[in-house]
């Protein structure tokens, strides 16, 4: 059975088909033509014109007869065609024409020639043949043609020793050499052996080593084998081409060098999977690594000018980790980072606490937990350099472990000698064991508010006393405060918006001037986003400058924990599973052997401080019959760090309530926390005072016996703060005394604070002036000058 293949020849070079527009456009000119021809066809041999116009005329028909005889001298018949319907319309018109001027000559009458000239321009007006000779070409080389004869070629090679064998003829590297004896060692592999054979007379050339014959069936070197052929001269050389068989010897060579050098199966596993096209981490090296009993560490590293990015789970899968938890990735600057393999996540168990880590060293750190290295996982609570407290925020989802990290920071803060203050605006749900341990434990948001007042008022009052210094006297006569708020965000977003304005404005301002006389304010959020922090970005800037705890969020991204402009540059934050599973991968799954239960990972987080993400746990405190043994042992019996007798009185009536079961009922509403008075008493005017209260003495004791009544509540600083702040129009008359040549517009709006920090608007100073200009408080002396009249 013949087949039938089709051609479709492009187009030649000015034979191109007509579009339908051009084509039309093309014809109608034609037809135009023909019907101006035809008429002077007919009119013309009768007109008196001169014998050159008439000659014209038959030597236009003779030339074009002569174009068709030498056209139509080809085997291209499509040629000839269109040749002759372009040569139609001038032979036709030539022979009309010339029937008109032989009507004198020959006897017959005169409308036979008009007749004919009318005959030509009906039949060439629709024809239209020049028309159509445009496109003829194109058409007939798009018609199907039947295949010529097929190429007589060389039988193809059917064994696989006739492939070899063309393989090596058609080779410019053989020479005249033949492939003889060719042994297949196995019918479906490529490897053989056979016999270089030279012509009689010569020998195998020297270039045709293991490099060319390697080239010529296109195998690595080192497949191929080249030896004497035993009894024989130089005329023939014994090859072996042996791909399988050396792809075999180099697995298990490497096998024995990964045995003996374990890097090195490192090292191959990084250039297979991880850095290569398509792996986890293109174009990051492996610089170094050390392997340990139950860690290895790998010191990676991006090209110069890049920064490192690599996908923890992606990294995970090319190192063939199942769970991703055993794997840490810290950043060390933009493009270098050291990788922790572990054998077991090393956080799955952490000791308790002991005195000597919750005890402050000289550089005033304590060890709250421990870093998946197994080092201690330290946070500062002052800087003695800068003699200044510390904020810090913590961020974490319901049960990943904040108020186990807050008992132990309570503890701490006993233990190192700090006045502890607690606030939990849930209603001290989550650690009702602190209450009694430390100084002042709130509950709710009636008493966290009230406390909050309370320490603004004792912020104040050391402002007062500190004699202008500008650090805290670690061990002077104030004890160091650290104020810590859990579920600040439910306070910072309360739905009464003067108590969310006040909230925020004592805790910025604490965070803002507070460092500077002892007072560091610990925040506890669900997330790092601006709006559990109430859209207060000024709050979650200051929070960040000490220590970040991020432990597990409700997020499984990193994009999602609300980390920009807290990550420290380089660092490879992963999120913290819910739990953690041992022998749960998916060998075990399939095998129906996989662990059920987890392993919860309360206290496991991220703790950012000095420029590092670590990956840490904190110190567990086990529970028994709903106490804390542990808890009790670290704290009770330990000198109660507590406020002076005159700090106490600043403080006001709340704190010498604290702990009482009428702390939470005083002034409480139906909307929310009590509003203060709006006096300014409850703050001590006297200069001096005794030194810190310590053991088991406490400063309400004190002021109980002077009476909680004497005292009153601490004022909302931000009303006492609203009060004490001049006017606009105050501020402008300030500003304009001691200029009687005035000033301007824009030095006014500089003198009174304009663009500053708490300062006034410049549209609510233009206001000002122009209203005190038209009210004749001020004297405009052109172009917007002004002075006090």
């Amino acid at each position: 059975m013949t087949t039938t293949d089709v051609a479709k020849a492009d187009a030649a070079a000015g034979e191109r088909g007509l579009t339908r527009k051009t084509a039309r456009r093309l014809a109608w000119a034609e037809r135009t033509v023909y019907a101006a021809a035809g008429t002077w066809a007919a009119v013309g041999p009768v007109t008196n014109v001169p014998w050159w116009a008439h000659g014209a005329a038959l030597t236009t028909g003779a030339l074009t007869s002569v174009g068709l005889w030498k056209r139509s001298d080809t085997d291209d018949w499509t040629r000839r065609l269109t040749s002759s319907l372009r040569a139609l319309p001038v032979l036709g018109w030539t022979a009309a024409y010339t029937g008109g001027l032989l009507v004198p000559v020959c006897d017959y009458p005169n409308g036979w020639p008009m007749l004919g000239a009318a005959a030509w321009t009906a039949v060439m007006v629709p024809m239209t043949p020049w028309t159509r000779s445009k496109s003829l070409k194109r058409a007939v080389d798009n018609l199907p043609v039947l295949a010529g004869e097929p190429e007589v070629v060389d039988a193809e090679p059917v064994t696989f020793a006739d492939h070899m064998r063309a393989l090596w003829n058609q080779s410019q590297a053989t020479g005249d050499t033949t492939l003889e004896g060719i042994r297949q060692y196995d019918p479906d592999g490529p490897d053989f052996e056979a016999i270089v054979l030279a012509p009689a007379g010569h020998t195998v050339p020297r270039t045709l080593d293991e490099r060319a014959i390697a080239g010529v069936f296109d195998v690595p070197v080192d497949a191929v084998d080249t030896a004497p052929v035993p009894g024989y001269g130089p005329g023939r050389l014994a090859i072996q081409v042996a791909p399988d068989l050396a792809r075999t010897r180099r697995a298990r060579e490497a096998l024995e060098v990964e045995a003996e050098d374990p890097g090195a199966s490192l090292e191959r596993i990084w250039a297979e999977h991880v850095n290569c096209t398509g792996g986890a981490a293109p174009g990051v090296d492996l610089v170094a690594h050390a392997i340990g009993e139950d860690q290895i560490r790998l010191l990676i590293a991006a090209p110069r000018g890049k920064t490192l990015r690599v996908n923890h789970e992606a990294l995970c899968s090319a190192l063939g980790i199942d769970d991703i938890s055993r794997l840490v990735m810290e950043g060390a600057g933009p493009r270098e980072a050291v990788v922790y393999i572990y054998r077991a996540n090393p956080l799955l168990h952490v000791r308790s606490p002991t005195v000597e880590d919750l005890t402050m060293d000289d550089r005033g750190r304590i060890s709250i937990g421990v870093a998946h290295d197994g080092s201690a996982a330290r946070i500062q609570l002052f800087n003695f350099d800068t003699g200044r407290a510390q904020h810090g925020i913590t961020a974490g989802t319901t049960g990943a472990g904040k108020s186990g990290l807050m008992r132990i920071l309570g503890a701490a803060q006993r233990i190192s000698g700090i006045i502890s203050w607690m606030a939990d605006v849930q209603g001290g749900m989550s650690m009702p064991e602190m209450e009694g341990r430390i100084d002042w434990m709130a509950k709710g948001p009636v008493e966290t508010m009230q406390q909050l007042r309370a320490l603004h008022a004792v912020k104040e009052y050391r402002e007062a006393h500190s004699r202008g210094r500008g650090d805290f006297d670690f061990h002077g006569r104030w004890r160091l405060i650290q104020w810590t708020g859990d579920e600040i965000n439910r306070l910072l977003s309360s739905l009464d918006q003067e108590i969310r304005k006040e909230a925020a404005w004592m805790i910025g301002d604490l965070q803002k001037t507070g460092q500077k006389v002892g007072i560091g304010v610990d925040l506890a959020v669900q997330s790092l986003h601006l709006k559990e922090l109430g859209d207060n970005h000024e709050i979650r800037e200051k929070g960040k400058e000490g220590h970040v705890f991020l432990l597990r969020t409700a997020s499984s991204s990193t994009q999602g924990m609300g980390l920009d402009g807290i990550a420290p540059v380089g660092a490879h934050v992963s999120p913290i599973p819910e739990r953690i599973y041992e022998g749960a991968g998916a060998k075990e799954l399939f095998e129906g052997t996989a662990a059920t239960e987890g392993v919860p990972t309360p206290g496991m987080g991220w703790l950012i401080t000095e420029g590092k993400a670590i990956l840490f746990r904190t110190f567990v405190l086990k529970k028994v019959n709903g106490l804390y043994p542990q808890l009790e042992e670290l704290m009770d019996g330990r000198p109660m760090p507590t406020l002076t007798p005159e700090e106490a009185r600043a403080a006001g009536a709340a704190y010498a309530r604290r702990d009482t079961a009428a702390a939470g009922d005083t002034g409480k509403t139906a909307d929310g926390p009590p509003r203060p008075p709006q006096g300014t008493g409850g703050t001590s005017t006297s200069s001096t005072e005794p030194g810190p209260a310590t053991g088991p003495q406490r400063a309400a004791s004190k002021a109980t016996e002077q009476g909680a009544e004497e005292l009153s509540e601490a004022p909302s600083p931000m009303e006492a703060a609203k009060a004490k702040a001049p006017t606009i129009r105050e501020r402008i008359l300030a500003a304009l005394q001691g200029h009687p040549e005035g000033l301007g517009l824009r030095e006014i709006r500089t003198a009174v604070g304009c663009g500053t920090e708490g300062g006034p608007a410049t549209r609510s100073v233009n206001n000002e002036v122009s209203t005190l200009a038209s009210e004749g408080g001020l004297v405009a002396l052109g172009k917007g000058v002004y002075r006090l009249p």
